[in-house]
């Protein structure tokens, strides 16, 4: 039988999966996957993860919230949005395992820092109160990221998804008592920093993920990624911590397990 696993962070209700969702699924399932945890961005989005759940119960799971990049909008209208997020958490228990993804992108200049920043530490805010895990998007906004959660983050915990920074920045993430996880593109040839970092992550506090359909691993680069993919970055994290896939499927599913409560 082969070893559990857990996609700690995927993108399944997007439209490349429209023509073969059901198999997408089914190819984790018979992989040994026991849940997928699909992500959404904004409003809509944490609708659909939430039906995505409803419709594969106790494998599918849904973290809600709105990204950075979504965030651009009147107060009044972020006040709207966040309390309908807010509302499906409380509407839907079984299914809501952590709010996401969340946090700062650099990247992408649509909206500004301050608009994201007010976004992301009021759903730090949220979190909180319904006391629930958090999912962060972090993007060429490491150090602001972590300045953040250091100022507004008390009582709060998560993961730090497809990290891109440095081992520094990984040390300050964990020094927070946060999780950390690596994607596909941690396999790529030329991503030594992030081969680095992941270094200094403790099995115990280390997630997988794909972030589907987005990151394939290398043997699957340029291609539509899914959560059976991962397998390739379990490999390629078993080999940066000298040990087998395996032990990092037991423990990444371990981790997956104790932080969203599954």
């Amino acid at each position: 039988m082969p070893a559990e696993a857990i996609d700690s962070h995927a993108h399944l209700y997007f439209d490349r999966f429209d023509d073969d969702r059901e198999q997408v699924i089914e190819r984790a399932k018979d992989a040994g996957f026991i849940a997928i945890i699909n992500i959404a961005v904004d409003e809509q989005t944490s609708s659909q993860v939430i039906e995505l759940a409803q419709q594969n119960p106790g494998f599918c799971h849904a973290v809600v919230g709105v990204h950075p990049t979504h965030s651009g909008m009147p107060a009044s209208e972020l006040q709207t949005t966040l309390a309908a997020i807010e509302k499906l958490c409380d509407a839907h228990p079984q299914q809501v395992v952590g709010i996401g993804e969340i946090g700062l992108d650099y990247y992408w200049k649509d909206v500004s820092p301050e608009d994201q920043e007010r976004a992301f530490i009021a759903q730090l805010d949220i979190a909180r109160r319904r006391d629930l895990p958090v999912v962060i998007h972090c993007r060429e906004a490491w150090d602001d990221t972590l300045d953040v959660i250091e100022k507004h983050g008390d009582g709060v915990t998560g993961v730090f998804h497809c990290f891109s920074g440095t081992v520094d920045q990984a040390h300050r993430a964990l020094a927070l008592g946060w999780c950390v996880s690596f994607a596909g593109n941690v396999t790529y040839p030329k991503a030594q920093e992030l081969r680095d970092a992941a270094v200094v992550v403790p099995l115990d506090r280390l997630l997988l993920e794909t972030d589907s359909p987005f990151l394939a691993p290398q043997p699957m680069r340029g291609k539509r990624n899914e959560p059976v993919n991962s397998l390739h970055t379990a490999d390629q994290l078993a080999e940066i911590h000298a040990t087998d896939r395996q032990s990092i499927l037991e423990s990444t599913t371990a981790t997956s397990r104790r932080l969203f409560r599954l």
